[in-house]
């Protein structure tokens, strides 16, 4: 059935893609792309290839209210983006590699994984854990990861981003947060710095392969940039994490329903 018969429906999914993406860090693509994929019934490769372009406006409006308020290490986002930049390259090509259904099912594990670590807070235990932890040396930098460390933190993270059309910062958020020892939204804001710099390459690979939607990514647009700029400002004035356990068991009720519809 044509998108354009579903204008609500692309609207709301827009809205919900850019609150998230806002409040959380996460670039959207992980609540973008299963619901595009149920709602609309796109086919697996144009859902996750819409998904990472629409990233990019919720990414970076989310990035400039963090920014302002000082949250945004840009040495260390470029030092994971830029790396992340040829990883998502090669994360859209091997989409090509699989049936749609099996990347589905592989995206569904991976919603799994993000409810679960939402819904149990594993990212507040490791917050609490980076905090309670010594410092081994007095100097500045002691805490900071090794460009190495970071650079193979970005090409994980591309990969990622270009194989399931998210962001990557269920992967950042924590890993900023335990390894450069970053405030929690400060981790938020330089998540969604890279989120933005990855988003780019990875639309246009996935444009390549004739993956985007073009009209669907436009439209979304509309709702998507100030529910990212509303997600952004709430979470930088509340406490998130009765939020993030809601958002974590949708993304569960999410999952479940994924692996039954591609199951069938």
């Amino acid at each position: 059935m044509s998108a354009h018969q579903h204008i609500f429906e692309i609207i709301f999914i827009g809205f919900c893609t850019g609150l998230l993406s806002g409040a959380f860090g996460i670039g959207g693509g992980v609540v973008c792309t299963p619901l595009l994929r149920l709602f609309l019934g796109l086919s697996a490769h144009v859902a996750i290839g819409t998904t990472i372009a629409i990233i990019i406006p919720t990414s970076c409006t989310g990035a400039v209210n963090y920014f302002k308020k000082g949250l945004v290490d840009l040495k260390i986002a470029l030092a994971i983006g830029i790396p992340a930049m040829l990883g998502v390259c090669f994360g859209a090509y091997a989409t090509n590699l699989i049936s749609g259904n099996a990347l589905m099912i592989s995206f569904a594990c991976l919603v799994t994984f993000v409810g679960l670590d939402l819904t149990f807070g594993l990212l507040e235990k490791l917050t609490n854990k980076a905090k309670s932890e010594p410092d081994s040396e007095s100097k500045p930098d002691s805490n900071k990861p090794s460009r190495i460390k970071l650079a193979l933190l970005g090409i994980t993270t591309g990969l990622m981003a270009g194989f399931f059309g998210i962001g990557g910062g269920f992967i950042l958020i924590p890993a900023l947060v335990y390894l450069a020892k970053m405030s929690l939204k400060e981790a938020f804001g330089t998540s969604l710095c890279v989120v933005s710099i990855v988003s780019i390459p990875g639309t246009i690979a996935h444009a390549i392969l004739g993956h985007v939607d073009y009209w669907l990514m436009l439209v979304m647009m509309f709702s998507t940039i100030p529910a990212s700029f509303l997600g952004s400002a709430i979470a930088l004035r509340t406490k998130d994490s009765v939020l993030k356990k809601a958002f974590g068991m949708i993304m569960l009720l999410v999952a479940i329903t994924m692996f039954f519809k591609e199951a069938s």
